[in-house]
């Protein structure tokens, strides 16, 4: 069972220009522009899971929902999210037992996060949107289009994991400090503070089953197109991997962000958001049934 619950709204809804384009943002009763005054914020309810989203609810525009990776939230999504809202319906999820949900149990496998993913889109009311994943939640991506035909439209993975060259925790803990050198002060910090909040052990615990799932075989049952973006800059999703992974998937081609590291999405929104323009473009979802002729 899936259904949205009332959320605290952190902006009205912002009109448009012109067909298809957003208004300037909001500003403030100080004169201000509130930071991502685009986003509204709600609570949906899969199974015995919650995930909270941060989104446009806007069915006039095609839309994208955006996965985040192991430990982190959505929060390092908002400046991509930002870059797309011109033009696109964005939602960004947090996964149970991320960024701000609420934590079960246990920690759940990449497959069980797959399924809160897919059940979020439902509980949306989303017909097939673009999934776009970063770092494991390419992993999450991958299984919920392979497990949910017809779900999406089309999927981009960011920086996608695990290399089969780097298959165990301490090779993926390994690259991953080599990354945190490459990251800018600011992203390093949003990071440590999603890792923080989700615990060590969960994190570990989370962190064994992303190597043990095999992204490699799982992306072939990907019916739909596909994109993967890796920066040019990131050990984590070296080039030769990112270009083995898109031959392994029918239908899937590979662009590069010169320079950027492994979060790209946070260093580098503007450019991530244009190399996906065309992607996105081509992939053409139904029309909501709340959408406005």
């Amino acid at each position: 069972m899936s259904r949205v619950t009332d959320g605290r709204e952190a902006s009205l809804r912002p009109g448009r220009t012109r067909a298809g384009e957003r208004a300037a943002p909001p500003a403030s009763s100080t004169g201000r522009v509130r930071r991502h005054p685009l986003l509204r914020r709600r609570r949906v309810v899969v199974g015995p899971h919650a995930v909270d989203v941060r989104g446009t609810f806007d069915p006039a525009l095609p839309p994208v929902v955006l996965v985040h990776g192991v430990g982190m939230s959505g929060a390092y999504f908002l400046r991509l999210a930002d870059e797309l809202a011109a033009t696109r319906d964005v939602y960004a999820l947090d996964l149970p037992g991320y960024g701000t949900t609420p934590k079960p149990r246990r920690p759940l496998s990449v497959a069980e996060l797959g399924e809160a993913a897919a059940g979020a889109v439902a509980a949306l009311g989303l017909s097939r949107p673009v999934l776009v994943g970063h770092s494991m939640g390419c992993q999450i991506v991958v299984d919920a289009v392979r497990d949910h035909p017809g779900l999406c439209s089309g999927y981009v993975l960011v920086g996608p994991t695990v290399d089969p060259d780097a298959p165990s925790r301490p090779g993926q803990a390994w690259r991953l400090l080599r990354d945190t050198l490459r990251e800018p002060p600011p992203t390093n910090a949003l990071v440590l503070r999603d890792y923080l909040r989700m615990g060590p052990l969960r994190y570990l615990r989370t962190a064994r089953s992303m190597v043990r799932d095999r992204i490699e075989e799982d992306i072939r049952g990907c019916a739909v197109p596909g994109l993967l973006v890796r920066g040019g800059r990131d050990p984590i999703a070296p080039r030769d991997w990112v270009r083995r992974l898109a031959r392994a998937a029918p239908d899937a081609r590979v662009v590069e962000i010169p320079g950027a590291p492994h979060n790209v999405q946070h260093t580098d929104p503007k450019e991530l958001a244009a190399a996906c323009a065309p992607f996105l473009d081509a992939c053409r979802p139904a029309r909501r049934p709340d959408a406005p002729a």
